[in-house]
């Protein structure tokens, strides 16, 4: 087994841990204070593992076009990360989840077009029925024909979440180039890249810190009074999203962008759980099927 792949099977189940979290606390705080939480305690994690690192192994050499990579990874990262918060505030968890995890074959289809990632033809199954999975998990929310003609119907919560997997499907191409970038100009970190994907996430973090920190600053500098009474929460967030990040950006630096994306599809199956046992969200029984496809897509990749 490559290694990519339980690195990203585990951010998957993080990811889901900190969406959760995120999710427990829409209406009582607003998208941007969510997204300022996830990465504001995130960056205190990726400070020490950084830290860490320069100790044992020495600096590695940083140039303009990294942190140009680092800042455009973080402005899009930053924009599709709302845009996934917001649309839990007009849509079911499971719903966004799923929406959002559409990014692959986003992720596929610009991979092949513009940065010459070409899936060999177990992984292009495993992208497709992952995919068809999914579109199978949404249209299961609403039983009969409801359900295919809510497929054809996007409403706010669906267009967000649609959003999200556009701008996420671009940062991860992003961050890859980053990734690259430091290889570059760092020979001496090897192949298991995990040296670069800290530097890159912990950069890249404390750049969406300071634009959030501006924003909220500007537009709502109110905001920042909540985070007394739910810094245990965030708190939380911050963690699972630190190690959740690190596994996306370390996988990322290790195989194809879509192939990760299609393991951490394991995302939207771990999300109709979390809608049954946490937010007793009945309907989600429906998206079973659609689970099982998912499951069997990642299955194939494990064939590549």
């Amino acid at each position: 087994m490559e290694i990519w792949l339980p690195i990203a099977l585990a951010a998957g189940c993080l990811q889901t841990a900190r969406n959760g979290l995120a999710r427990s606390l829409a209406g009582k705080i607003s998208p941007a204070l969510s997204s300022w939480s996830r990465f504001t305690f995130n960056l205190p994690f990726s400070t020490v593992l950084v830290v860490a690192l320069f100790a044992l192994q020495g600096v590695l050499q940083l140039n303009g076009r990294f942190f140009a990579f680092c800042l455009a990874t973080a402005t899009t990262q930053l924009l599709g990360n709302v845009a996934l918060v917001a649309a839990f505030d007009h849509a079911n968890f499971a719903q966004s989840i799923v929406l959002h995890k559409l990014e692959v074959v986003v992720t596929a289809i610009i991979g092949v077009l513009l940065f010459s990632e070409m899936p060999s033809s177990y992984g292009w199954v495993g992208i497709v029925v992952s995919t068809v999975g999914v579109l199978v998990m949404n249209l299961g929310r609403d039983a009969g024909p409801e359900g295919w003609r809510r497929a054809f119907h996007l409403d706010a919560g669906s267009l967000l979440a649609l959003a999200a997997a556009f701008l996420l499907t671009f940062a991860a191409f992003l961050l890859k180039e980053a990734n690259a970038e430091l290889v570059v100009l760092n020979p001496r970190v090897g192949t298991d890249r995990f040296e670069v994907a800290a530097q890159t996430l912990f950069h890249t973090t404390w750049i969406e810190v300071l634009i959030l920190s501006a924003w909220l600053s500007l537009r709502s500098p109110h905001e920042f009074v909540k985070v007394r009474a739910h810094w245990k929460r965030m708190l939380g967030i911050g963690a699972a999203g630190f190690a959740g990040s690190l596994g996306w950006f370390w996988s990322f630096s290790l195989t194809l962008a879509a192939y990760v994306k299609a393991v951490g599809q394991i995302e939207a199956v771990l999300a109709v759980v979390l809608a049954v046992v946490v937010w007793k969200e009945r309907e989600v029984w429906r998206q079973l099927p659609g689970v099982v496809m998912v499951v069997g897509g990642i299955l194939m990749l494990v064939l590549v």
